[in-house]
């Protein structure tokens, strides 16, 4: 999977190894049955707060973004946040 400059320095700056992340979306996708394809434009929850991935946010529920099959950028959100398509701006949710 392709990682964008944006990704990695949001990983970076919430103290999230990346490659923890992109190991999340590939098991994500793997339980889904769903491929990794440059179509895809989805947010994938990764993992929570209480997983150990704190990064200085009041967002407890950690998701990835990806666009055209790549990694655009890691963000925390709040679980009372809705996870709809519309509020993330993506076509798929993978929660």
């Amino acid at each position: 999977m392709n990682v964008e400059e944006h990704a990695l320095r949001a990983a970076k700056a919430r103290n999230i190894p990346v490659t923890d992340v992109v190991d999340a979306v590939h098991d994500r996708l793997t339980e889904r049955n769903i491929r990794m394809t440059n179509e895809l434009d989805a947010a994938i929850w990764v993992g929570t707060t209480e997983d150990g991935w704190r990064g200085g946010s009041n967002g407890d529920m950690v998701w990835a973004i990806i666009r055209e099959g790549a990694l655009k950028t890691v963000m925390f959100r709040r679980d009372s946040q809705p996870a709809t398509p519309a509020a993330l701006r993506v076509k798929l949710v993978i929660a």
